[in-house]
């Protein structure tokens, strides 16, 4: 897979996501296996995504870096963020983890755009 068919992969994901209700994503080819994607993800209950991602696709994807940062759309306070900046050595999953919006930080799989449309759920509140 090529960067810019990496990049109509991750736009179908984000296409069929239901929660989300617009996007804003750019993507920035550096070599043709090798890319820059960064955007923001509005979500339902006025939550904003923002991504970021470097990426490699051959031999096969690696994200060199990522961070996800999950906020509220008006007050754009921290509600979560997953990234892979190797700065918290402790952690089990080293270099990924979670920070919550009390600034702790947590072990966390390795992340991408689908694991990470499916983390976000639990942050979207439910209606009724």
């Amino acid at each position: 897979m090529n960067a810019r068919d990496y990049y109509l992969t991750i736009q179908a994901v984000i296409h069929a996501a239901p929660h989300i209700l617009r996007s804003e994503v750019r993507f920035d080819e550096i070599d043709v296996n090798e890319c820059y994607i960064r955007g923001t993800l509005y979500l339902l209950g006025d939550l904003e995504l923002h991504i970021a991602e470097y990426v490699v696709t051959e031999p096969g994807i690696q994200r060199l870096k990522y961070r996800y940062h999950l906020q509220t759309a008006e007050d754009k306070i921290l509600v979560s963020r997953w990234d892979n900046v190797a700065h918290h050595p402790q952690i089990r999953t080293f270099p990924h983890h979670r920070h919550d919006q009390r600034g702790e930080v947590h072990p966390s799989a390795p992340m991408d755009i689908t694991k990470l449309l499916d983390a976000v759920l639990a942050f979207i509140p439910s209606e009724g």
